[in-house]
């Protein structure tokens, strides 16, 4: 059994997305996506807890943007991955929920 504590599976997404806090702008690319959240590679993640907007562009060309929670950081560049900070969805509509969904089957 996985030690993994992700409700929900994830797929390696590159998807250009900003994220908007109290305390930063920062515009990167997705790492990886699920139904649940998202990793986002920045050199410099927020603190865990930390509320954020992120808008995620979509090959629509109509950008998702829904409310979440920083809930964990890697802050060092390691052989697993870039440096960044998983988030996690806390309030998106059925529509984006929808939508991220046809970006992760993509």
């Amino acid at each position: 059994m996985s030690s993994d504590k992700r409700k929900e599976e994830r797929v390696k997404k590159e998807i250009k997305s900003e994220v908007v806090s109290d305390e930063l702008i920062s515009r990167s690319s997705t790492v990886d996506l699920s139904r649940g959240g998202i990793f986002i590679s920045t050199p410099e993640p927020l603190k865990s807890g930390s509320e954020v907007t992120l808008t995620i562009n979509s090959k629509d060309g109509v950008p998702i943007e829904v409310k979440g929670l920083v809930r964990w950081l890697r802050e060092d560049e390691i052989a697993e991955g870039k440096s960044g900070m998983g988030i996690e969805f806390v309030d998106i509509s059925n529509d984006d929920r929808k939508r991220i969904e046809d970006i992760i089957k993509q």
